[in-house]
């Protein structure tokens, strides 16, 4: 359940960077958002400390990942920004009918 969580709150980041724009590559100034890195560096401080701290493991019924468990979530959170650059590359290239 912790390698769910965590995996599932990391997605949710990689989205938010990948969203900023419909159409543009995530990879044109991808860090630009000095406020949503801000939000995102604070979120991933909270994520570790549920995740590693003993009394918000107790609290929230989660332990300490190893490393072959980060490796995985890391791997599942990675698919998902091909698979958006893909379909943002399809919007720009007019695949889904023309650009308004």
């Amino acid at each position: 359940m912790t390698m769910t969580f965590v995996t599932l709150v990391l997605i949710e980041f990689s989205k938010a960077y990948n969203f900023r724009s419909d159409r543009r590559s995530l990879f044109v100034r991808p860090f630009a958002n000095r406020w949503l890195n801000l939000a995102i560096l604070w979120e991933v401080t909270l994520l570790l400390a549920i995740v590693y701290t003993p009394v918000l493991q107790a609290h929230f019924t989660t332990f300490a990942l190893t490393a072959i468990d980060w490796a995985i979530v890391l791997g599942l959170d990675s698919t998902i920004t091909p698979i958006l650059e893909l379909f943002k590359w399809l919007e720009r290239s007019g695949k889904f009918g023309a650009l308004d």
